[in-house]
């Protein structure tokens, strides 16, 4: 029997599916205003903020891979309690750009989509998951190296700062401009900066997958040989060592990644996300149960989808041009 859910869900069309979803996500902006902490319990803070930010709805990782991670992560809030401010949190979100999800006919893209209103959605939760547990609450930081973008892959700076300036609008237009800013690498160095710190570097050859050919290629958003995609490989390890060194004076918080790292903890994009918002374009889909839920749209996965996009002015901001829903083609 086909159940009542199911029904409601096959009459409407995908605009309207589409039109419930976001009208749900944008109800969740702003985030909570952050208040004079009062008498709670400060010596357990650290604790219950780790357990929010490792639990399912931000982290991907098992209890036992978290646990690396729990040290670290404990020391750096617990100095922010001690001083009363609201808690630090670094989240990587790219170079300032998506890569092409067809290198060879599809450009790069430098829109502010989707993605970062997820994005800005999760951060809206877990700062108000957060703030119940310490009322001077967090700030969030979005950054971007696009410097490293500029020397792995010439992208230029003009057009990550376009992004950038994007991304702000957006953060403007939901509301959240009290709690979360963006650390945009180009304003605090320069590309000769950069340069400089990578000559201290050398990872020396590599030999490359098929998959690792293929992710050099949507990011510079055209084919390549394999001669230049080791090349820019060889470099991105370079650069993005150098790009570290350069910013962690920037970043005395809780340093988090979309995959996790050795250094950096996860933190997810997206509902379900476990991977980079910049490798592609996230869009909808539905499940089994013709719910819709967010993917990422990759040049690797792109020809097992067809895909369409919708406007909805007025509903999501303005600098937001698209939203796409994807649909798995049958065998």
């Amino acid at each position: 029997m086909i159940g009542h859910d199911t029904l409601e869900v096959e009459r409407q069309t995908v605009d309207e599916q589409l039109n419930a979803y976001l009208e749900r996500l944008m109800s969740g902006f702003p985030g909570p205003a952050a208040a004079d902490a009062g008498a709670i319990d400060l010596a357990t803070v650290p604790e219950r903020v780790f357990d929010v930010l490792t639990g399912r709805d931000f982290c991907y990782l098992s209890k036992a891979r978290v646990a690396t991670y729990r040290e670290p992560v404990l020391e750096l809030l617990a100095a922010s309690v001690r001083r009363r401010e609201p808690l630090g949190f670094y989240y990587d979100i790219g170079g300032g750009y998506h890569a092409s999800i067809r290198p060879g006919s599809e450009a790069v893209s430098f829109d502010v989509g989707l993605a970062e209103l997820f994005v800005l959605s999760q951060a809206a939760k877990f700062a108000a998951r957060v703030s119940r547990l310490y009322p001077v609450g967090v700030r969030f930081t979005l950054v971007v190296d696009n410097l490293c973008a500029l020397l792995v892959n010439d992208i230029p700076v003009a057009r990550t700062l376009g992004y950038c300036a994007a991304l702000r609008e957006l953060i403007r237009s939901v509301g959240l401009n009290p709690l979360i800013d963006v650390l945009v690498e180009s304003e605090h160095f320069s590309a000769a900066d950069l340069e400089r710190a990578r000559a201290a570097t050398w990872s020396g050859p590599i030999a490359l997958t098929r998959k690792q050919h293929e992710n050099v290629a949507r990011f510079l958003g055209r084919l390549c040989d394999e001669r230049e995609a080791q090349d820019r490989t060889r470099r991105y390890a370079e650069v993005i060592d150098a790009s570290d060194g350069l910013l962690a004076p920037l970043i005395p918080g809780v340093h988090m990644t979309q995959r996790a790292t050795n250094a950096t903890i996860c933190f997810r994009p997206f509902p379900g996300g476990d991977s980079r918002i910049q490798c592609g374009e996230v869009a909808m889909t539905t499940n089994s149960k013709l719910r819709l839920y967010p993917m990422l749209l990759t040049s690797a996965n792109v020809a097992d989808y067809a895909y369409r996009r919708y406007r909805f002015p007025g509903l999501v901001p303005a600098v937001i041009r698209h939203v796409t829903y994807a649909e798995r083609l049958t065998a």
